[in-house]
């Protein structure tokens, strides 16, 4: 999934945000964790030895200047002091990247803060965090991560117990095979931050707990996979695919896992925003405009189950996110559908309806969106004057030009993907701006076209997954195109962001 990653971020910070300030009121601590607290301190000289002496870990990349590191900072403090009582085996690191700016780069770091679990010595295998950002919620996710992925009841009552003190939906596996045990397990260490998984072997217990589901028999031979919403035995999906793999199984669990109606939060977002599904926001400002909706977005979600993912959204808390899917935060209710896979958005018109739409309008716009009757909400740029175009060497790409200046096969187009609040951006804007005058990009004649675009206010198809900013791409003249976007493959820049080195980038990549 290529184009995902720019909008969920901005969604995590929102919900890490939230979360933060909710729990202990707007802060302004210090990013660098307390001295005297259970924090580690890592560098490149004790990095390794340390994370072969410690099973589990969770290490924080981050930068003194950077604010919501400043958010993170005391909270972590507090979390590592927490689990140093209760569970000192697991260690919580802080690596600052301004002092070690070449471990950061080792390990893929391209915006702060970046916190990572590390298990068994394995930094390569590095997962990233996607839990709550206080004290609290740090320490009580660590501690899951540091039980087994999956629970083996070994008689019905136990079982029994277990289940029924499920408030998410829990996962089955059945009578498995080896090669299906491998693969549940593999799963279930994947997403055991979202879901229980437990293993039934026993022929007898298997018996009983077929008495409590209504739709589904899982008393054969072949194994069986059920995602069981909590409570809800009427209603239990069963895995039906030819073939289990960790991929099939994971989608499948994306799918029957979530609510028909759902609800976007810290515990639940990266859930939906992994999922293949495109997803349906209602934003809402309150709980009686979402109550009064709820039945009837719940059927509708029922309808295109395994279709798309409809949920509401707090605009009081997270009303800023409107303005990634191209609507107008000011103005809900608001109803958007967002494509994740290839970025588009899709939004009632807001001018149509101030007050908010209707379900009847809610309703036909899901259809149309699935008959492919609706057009995208296009985020752009004005396009540069004649005026901006002599003045700057370095050519500007909004979301109007962009496919003009890419598709200009026979030239060398290297681009920095930039936000405007990003400190490395603003650091190398001199030098992408000398960069563009060595090659003269700015010339109807260039073979090399050094350009840019913030890729925060323009939507634009990336055959690449850009996961912080700068983000630096050539399209070589002539290279390969990418079947999905129709854009040349680009070949990423990674090296130091210097003058001699992105010349002999450009030399050496080029056509």
């Amino acid at each position: 999934m290529k184009f995902w990653t720019y909008s969920t971020k901005v969604l995590a910070t929102l919900l890490a945000v939230v979360s933060i300030t909710h729990a202990s009121g707007p802060t302004d601590g210090d990013a660098v964790a307390d001295p005297n607290s259970a924090v580690v301190k890592l560098t490149s000289e004790n990095f390794a030895s340390f994370i072969e002496e410690n099973p589990l870990i969770l290490a924080e990349f981050f930068a003194p200047w950077c604010g919501y590191c400043k958010m993170l900072g005391p909270e972590y403090s507090k979390a590592a002091d927490s689990l140093n009582e209760s569970h000192p085996k697991i260690k919580l690191a802080q690596i600052d990247c301004t002092e070690d700016e070449a471990l950061c780069m080792e390990h893929g770091i391209r915006g702060y803060p970046t916190l990572k679990i590390i298990r068994d010595g394995d930094s390569k295998t590095a997962e990233d965090y996607q839990g709550p950002r206080e004290a609290a919620g740090i320490a009580d996710y660590m501690i899951k991560q540091s039980l087994p992925a999956v629970q083996f009841p070994e008689t019905f009552e136990e079982l029994d117990t277990l289940i029924d003190a499920q408030t998410k939906p829990f996962v089955l596996q059945i009578n498995p095979t080896e090669d299906g045990n491998a693969t549940f397990n593999k799963v279930a260490n994947q997403k055991r931050k979202d879901y229980v998984f437990i293993n039934v072997e026993d022929k007898q217990i298997i018996k009983d707990l077929n008495k409590k589901f209504k739709n589904v028999d899982i008393t054969g031979k072949k194994p069986s996979y059920l995602v069981v919403q909590p409570k809800q035995f009427d209603e239990v999906a069963k895995f039906d695919g030819k073939k289990i793999d960790a991929e099939s199984l994971t989608e499948f669990i994306g799918v029957e896992a979530v609510p028909y109606f759902g609800e976007i939060n810290q515990d639940t977002y990266m859930t939906y925003m992994t999922s293949p599904l495109p997803i349906a926001y209602y934003f809402y400002n309150n709980a009686e405009q979402r109550e009064a909706i709820a039945d009837d977005l719940t059927k509708l979600g029922k309808k295109y189950r395994g279709k798309l993912n409809i949920v509401g959204l707090d605009a009081s808390l997270f009303g800023r996110h409107a303005e990634v899917i191209n609507m107008d935060p000011e103005v809900v209710p608001l109803f958007a559908i967002h494509h994740i896979s290839d970025n588009k958005k899709f939004g009632v018109n807001q001018t149509d309806y101030p007050e908010g739409p209707s379900f009847k309008v809610i309703e036909k716009f899901v259809a149309d969106y699935f008959a492919d009757k609706l057009t995208p909400i296009i985020k752009s740029e004005p396009l540069p004057t004649e005026e901006e175009k002599s003045a700057n060497p370095v050519v500007k790409l909004v979301a109007h030009n962009y496919k003009d200046v890419l598709e200009q096969t026979d030239k060398d187009v290297f681009v920095k993907y930039y936000a405007p609040w990003c400190g490395h951006c603003k650091k190398l804007a001199p030098t992408w701006e000398e960069l563009a005058e060595i090659f003269g990009s700015n010339k109807d004649d260039a073979k090399v076209v050094v350009a840019d675009i913030d890729h925060t206010n323009n939507d634009v198809d990336v055959p690449y997954n850009i996961e912080g900013y700068p983000t630096l791409l050539m399209f070589p003249a002539n290279g390969k195109v990418d079947e999905k976007t129709g854009i040349r493959e680009p070949i990423v820049f990674e090296g130091p962001r210097e003058l001699d080195t992105l010349i002999e980038f450009i030399k050496e990549k080029g056509h």
